[in-house]
Parts: structure tokens; sequence; C-alpha cells
């Protein structure tokens, strides 16, 4: 045992002492503390003929105290303190002493992760033998769990490694460990690429890993990730999840009568995620307590029917050919919708689901080929991004308390925007077709957003925003209203005097201009004041991070 458990740790962590917190020598010293005054007496004897001082012994002393005092807590405090640790920091304390050598397989947490086994790829003609140490090192672990705590249950159990056929029953066999101990967090990641991409010259065609029918019988699952996996056996097999509330199904082999099975038999249902699932032609989600749907870009699905009343949350990207048609009318909870390549959300369909989702707060629409003359009217609406749509010509926007809008695309007209004082606007801007009509589109576009706190422009040239002096008595009367604006000009400023006269004559009232190009920030400042740079948007910004770190 003593040979298994040095095989664990060292194999793990390497032999370099320099990867653990405590080193070999410090869990010297710790042992000789441990193990009693016999070993003190030597420690003094050696502090004599090395000649150190009395402070340094108090010091030594005083660290030997503390240490024992780690070493006597009990079981129950030593457990609490491991389960606070990350993954590799737990197993890193067997190095402490005997006393903790199996104090970290009593962990609640258990997350075997083959990248985070190798540190590395390790080198072609090697991987075989390291795919070796880290399915014995996973077996030695759950032998140890079985040994010294075979009685504690498992709060979350997740495996992620390159898949192959030889490592089949492994997984079998620890997910049945994880069952048995009425697991309440699984995650199986069979990821079917390799860690290093010469290898799947050796293994082209793989098939995804077969789960285990057991996996949807077990009643303490609450939360269940699959990734690369094949659910053909759960297929005519009755399903009992009364108490799963969230799950995520990614890169996942089934179909419409096994997502059936799964939503009848999860009551409890809050969070479904299904992304890159293959065998889906047309997905119909109902259920009372589903709060959050993903459905991402799904083969070789069609259609998308939701029929969940309580849903707040509903991200949907489609395929660029062959665009997914969707159906939320009977939505009418929604504060996030996210759609992107919804091929048949027109503007009749816009304006109703706006309508009907009065508590909508975060709306992303994305290449939306449908979308004409939108029309929205929210009044909670206080994030609003409108991207790609290519055949959008005008847009009307209704959002008293709006505060962070974007649009990307060709110039379009805004027949009204109603929004805060404090709203923060981006205007991406596609290459122009210089005439005329461009800057008098220009000009009707900045009208609209002259009432913005900060209004940021991104363009190609900085060409496309200096009205000609000729024309710009046609484009009478200037705007006012505006105090903060940002230019970045992709290409780069080839007269920065003359843009700056350009915007300076559209926007007499500014505070504050800033023209990024090149990598570097020109500011010009008049009337002696310090423009807000736009915090507002920035928070949206990293609202929107976190709602992808969700999904």
């Amino acid at each position: 045992m003593e040979k298994s458990l040095d095989f664990v740790v060292d194999t793990y962590l390497g032999k370099n002492p320099s990867n653990c917190y405590v080193s070999r020598r410090s869990n010297i010293h710790l042992h000789s503390t441990i193990t009693g005054s016999q070993d003190v007496k030597t420690s003094e004897y050696q502090n004599l003929e090395t000649g150190e001082d009395e402070e340094e012994d108090d010091e030594k002393q005083q660290q030997q105290e503390v240490e024992d005092r780690l070493s006597a807590l009990p079981d129950i405090l030593c457990q609490h303190i491991v389960s606070l640790l990350s993954a590799t920091d737990a197993r890193r304390t067997a190095f402490l002493s005997k006393r903790w050598r199996f104090i970290w397989c009593a962990c609640p947490n258990f997350t075997f992760d083959e990248r985070e086994f190798h540190g590395r790829p390790p080198p072609l003609l090697q991987w075989h033998r390291s795919r070796q140490n880290f399915v014995r090192f996973v077996d030695e672990a759950l032998e140890f769990r079985k040994k010294y705590y075979n009685d504690l249950s498992i709060d979350k159990f997740k495996v992620s490694m390159r898949f192959v056929e030889e490592v089949s029953s492994c997984l079998e066999k620890w997910i049945a460990f994880a069952l048995e101990r009425n697991v309440k967090e699984l995650s199986i990641v069979a990821e079917m690429k390799d860690l290093i991409s010469i290898a799947e010259f050796f293994h082209p065609f793989r098939v995804p890993y077969l789960l285990p029918k057991s996996v949807f019988t077990t009643k303490s699952i609450q939360c269940l990730e699959l990734v690369f996996c094949d659910l053909s056996n759960v297929s005519g097999n009755p399903i009992d999840l009364p108490f799963l509330r969230s799950l995520d199904m990614i890169n996942v082999h089934m179909n419409e009568s096994i997502l059936e099975s799964i939503l009848s038999g999860s009551p409890l249902l809050e969070k479904l995620n299904l992304s890159l699932v293959c065998g889906l032609e047309k997905i119909q989600i109902s259920g009372e307590r589903i709060k959050m749907l993903i459905v991402f870009k799904c083969l070789p699905l069609e259609e998308v029917v939701v029929k969940a009343p309580n849903i707040e949350s509903f991200l949907f990207r489609g395929k660029r050919q062959n665009p997914d048609k969707i159906d939320i009318s009977s939505c009418q909870k929604l504060k996030f919708l996210w759609l992107q390549r919804a091929s048949n959300l027109t503007d009749d369909m816009l304006e109703e689901i706006t309508r009907q989702n009065l508590s909508l707060e975060i709306m992303i629409l994305s290449h939306c080929s449908a979308l004409k003359n939108a029309v929205i009217h929210s009044p909670n609406l206080w994030m609003f991004v409108l991207f790609k749509c290519k055949h959008l010509s005008s847009a009307k926007i209704d959002a008293p308390v709006l505060r962070a809008f974007e649009y990307s695309g060709h110039m379009i007209s805004f027949a009204s925007l109603v929004s805060s004082n404090q709203l923060d606007a981006i205007i991406h801007l596609d290459g122009p077709d210089m005439c005329r009509r461009w800057y008098a589109k220009l000009k009707e576009m900045c009208a609209s957003f002259d009432h913005c706190r900060t209004l940021w422009i991104r363009c190609e040239h900085d060409i496309d925003l200096i009205i000609p002096h000729e024309m710009r008595k046609r484009f009478l009367p200037q705007l006012h209203g505006l105090t903060d604006l940002k230019i970045h000009v992709r290409s780069g400023t080839m007269n920065l005097s003359q843009l700056e006269d350009g915007i300076r004559w559209i926007f007499p009232g500014l505070k504050n201009l800033y023209v990024e190009s090149d990598g570097s920030t020109h500011h010009f400042q008049y009337y002696g004041a310090v423009g807000d740079a736009g915090p507002s948007w920035r928070k949206c910004r990293d609202f929107i991070k976190q709602e992808r770190d969700r999904f």
C-alpha cells in the first residue's frame, strides 16, 4: 500500500519538490516534530554545533507548535480544509505528513482532468504510457476512497479525458463508483480530439463514448454535464431524475424521443443546454420550471419550439447554411434574449415578442436576415445589440430605460430613438459607398444619437466621417447635444486635423473627442471639461461576458 500511495503522489505531482507547497525537506522536519522528543534533542544538538542563536530556536519551536496543532485537528476539520482547496492543491496535502496522506481522499469533490494530470501534452511516443499513468492514478485514488472513507458521499465527480475504446471499461467503472455514492454533480467529458493534433493521424475515426443508462436512473443527481457522449443506451429505457436542475449536453448524439424522455423524467429541470447536439431535427421544449435554455448549432436541426411559460433566458444560434426556425410565441417572462441566425424572425414577430415580454432587459439580435423595419417597444430594456442584419433598413426603438446600445452593419435610418439620458452607444459602420446620399445618412444617423451621454463611432477610413466643405451648408443645422465622442479608425488616420475639423463641424458642442488609430489615442478637450469614458457601457459588456460564461 505504501508503494501504491507513493506512486499516486509522485505520478500526479512529479518528483520535483518545487511542485508542492511543502518540500521534502520540510516534510522530514515535520515528521521529526511528530515523532517525539528524541528528534527535538537531536536538532538542539545540531543547533549547538552550527551556532544558531536562541531567537532562531524560538521561531522554530513556534513553527513546530503550529505544525503540531495542524496535525492534531479532528478529521472533520481536515476534510473541510481540503474541500476548500482546488483539486491539485488537495492532492498536494499528502506531502504534509502521514496524518495527511489520505485526508484528500475524503474531499467531497473529485475532479480528474487528463490535461491537468499531464501538465502539458506529452511526446507522441510517450502518449500511451502517460495515459496508463492517468488511468492508474484514478484507480488508485478511488481505491483509497473505498478503503478509508467508503461511508462518505460525493458531492461532485468529474472525469475529463481523451476517449479511446480502450478506456471505455474504466470510464464505466468510475461512473459506477460515483453513482453508488449518491453523487450530486456529475460531469463526463470524453473528448474526441487528441491533446496533440498529430496523434489524430493514428486515430482519424472515432465514435463517441456510449454512456451507461444507469446515469439517467440515479435519483441523487442535481447537475449533469455530458460532453462527447452517445445516449443510444438510454433509448427505450425509463428516465428518473427527480432532483435534476441543470443539464448540459455538448457534442452529444441523441434523438427527439430521448430528449422528450429526459424532459418528462426531470420535473425540476431549470437549465437546459443543447450545444452541437447531433440527431435532432425538431426540438420542442416544455416544462413549468425551465428558466434558461441554450440551443447552439445543433445538426440537422430545422425548427425549435419553446413552450416553457416561465423561461427567463433564451440563447439561440443557428447554422450558416439552412438557418433554423424558432417559435417562442408562448414565452412571456423573458429577461435575456439572444438570437443569432433565426431565419424566420420577421418584423411582426419581433414586435410581438417585445410586447409580450415586458420584463425583457437584454436583447441581442445577430444575422437575422428576415428583419427589414424593426420596431422595439420595451419598458425595461436597458441593453440592445443589433448586429449584421443585412436586409434591415430602419429601426424604431422605444425603450425609456435603455442605457447601452450597439449597432453593426450598413447605414440604416433610426426613425425614432427613445432612451435614457445615460445612454452609451456604439456604432460600427461598414465600408461606405462615397456619395451625397452617404453623408446625408451619416448626418441623419448622428442626429438620432445626439442626446447620448457618450457615443462611439467605428469606421474603416477617417474620410468616411468628414463631410466635404462644399456640402456642409446643405446639411445644416449642426448637432449641439452630444458632448463626448469617441472615434475608432481601423485603417489609420491620414489627416488628424482634418478629421477633427469634420467631427467638430457635425458636433460643435463637444467637450471631449477621442480618436483611436494605429494603437494610439488622441484626446481633444474643449471648454476645459473632462468627459466620462463610458463606465456604464463597460459594465454592460462585463455583464455580457458573465452571461456567456454561464452558458
